[in-house]
């Protein structure tokens, strides 16, 4: 029953993944969503969450700022790794989670 949590995670993560297309020219996770800025190979932190969104970029150098990315690649599911990412951070309708956004990842490497 320990691993319970963990299924759940990764249901989810499959989930959200999934749900992504697949063809990255035409990939598109937030349909409609304007892109509020964009990130250039920022240093980030992996946490891994028991919520709705399993999975949370932190940003450096940010204190609450928490990206929920849409295509998160699952040979970086791995809380608290080191990463560098790129990508296009969304406009993230209000009354979600505080201090989330939307983030479609460009780039991320270790």
């Amino acid at each position: 029953m320990q691993h319970f949590p963990t299924v759940i995670k990764f249901f989810i993560l499959v989930t959200i993944v999934g749900s992504c297309k697949k063809d990255k020219n035409s990939m598109e996770c937030f349909p409609g969503a304007p892109t509020v800025r964009h990130i250039t190979n920022k240093h980030a932190v992996i946490k891994l969450t028991a919520t709705v969104n399993s999975v949370w970029i932190i940003e450096q150098g940010t204190i609450d700022n928490k990206l929920i990315p849409c295509n998160f690649p699952m040979e970086f599911y791995q809380d608290g790794l080191p990463v560098i990412i790129s990508g296009e951070v969304k406009s993230t309708p209000q009354g979600g989670p505080c201090c989330t956004e939307n983030f479609f990842i460009t780039k991320i490497s270790r």
